[in-house]
């Protein structure tokens, strides 16, 4: 059966111009902004003193690298999201708090914003762009992170952007046969409750096929490894974002198998979406892994 599955960890950027000016380079470099506050007290009228504290403030640039991440840039947000499948808020974030959490979710880009927001995906979408002038880079992505106020966390309308060049995240399987992808649900609410069958060798792949050859029109698979059959999707099933389907397929790493909280990836059969030519029609579409928006 045909499949058709894209990965990505992407960027888009707005010019192709080498980054050669001397704003940026291609090693690893930083700059700081020092902000002075001072303090003088008086022991009399003829004499005082003072005293200064200095807080440097590091500005990434294109090639900084931080843990197993490289800084991409600065971005612009959107609606809907330029980041669209995991969000995290917390008043101790900072970038490594962001880069491990959108990682350990399976996602290779982790985009910072406002001081205490994360986002995470597989490409930035809907226009977002990386600013190249280095003067737009660091006077729009300026806000300190909550936790760690000498690193910078985006800003209010800007996402400051780590890329996780050393892993491969998985992706959604957008078809198999004439099953493609109608979404993530939960999974009691789909109720594909007529067989059930979980093995540490189930891909989505051969999920369908076990549905398929039973006669089932619905299969849902979930935790990696739990493959579940129905004669329909139910039609009030609660859709989910497709970012709760995030676990990788214990039996092949680069796809997805649902998620760990009831939440199941679910493919119904449908005649006609495959062509004349037997080739599935979502083959030529962008994956939906990274355009669907977070409501």
């Amino acid at each position: 059966m045909g499949v058709a599955a894209e990965t990505s960890s992407t960027v888009s950027q707005a010019s192709s111009t080498s980054r050669s000016s001397s704003s940026s380079s291609s090693t690893p470099t930083t700059t700081e902004a020092s902000t002075t506050t001072s303090s003088t007290s008086s022991s009399s009228a003829s004499s005082s003193s003072s005293t200064s504290k200095t807080v440097s403030t590091r500005y990434p640039t294109p090639s900084t690298t931080h843990g197993g991440t490289v800084y991409a840039g600065c971005a612009n947000t959107t609606s809907p999201l330029a980041l669209n499948a995991l969000t995290l808020t917390s008043d101790s974030m900072d970038i490594s708090t962001c880069t491990d959490y959108c990682t350990k979710n399976n996602y290779g880009l982790s985009g910072l914003q406002n001081g205490d927001t994360c986002f995470c995906g597989n490409g930035l979408q809907s226009y977002s762009l990386i600013l190249e002038e280095a003067s737009a880079r660091d006077s729009k992505c300026n806000a300190p992170c909550a936790g760690n106020k000498t690193e910078i966390c985006g800003a209010e309308k800007y996402l400051s952007v780590w890329n996780a060049t050393t892993t491969v995240p998985p992706t959604m399987v957008k078809q198999v046969g004439f099953y493609p992808l109608s979404g993530c649900y939960n999974t009691t609410s789909a109720a594909l409750n007529s067989t059930t069958t979980t093995a540490s060798s189930i891909t989505v792949e051969s999920c369908v096929g076990y549905c398929n050859t039973r006669g089932y029109a619905a299969a849902g698979i979930e935790n990696g490894n739990t493959c579940s059959c129905g004669e329909s999707l139910n039609k009030v099933a609660e859709e989910l974002e497709l970012g709760e389907c995030n676990v990788p397929c214990i039996a092949n790493k680069r796809e997805f198998c649902g998620g760990k909280k009831g939440s199941s990836l679910v493919y119904v059969l449908d005649s006609e979406s495959v062509g004349n030519d037997g080739k599935p029609k979502s083959i030529g579409q962008k994956n939906e892994a990274t355009i669907k928006a977070a409501a």
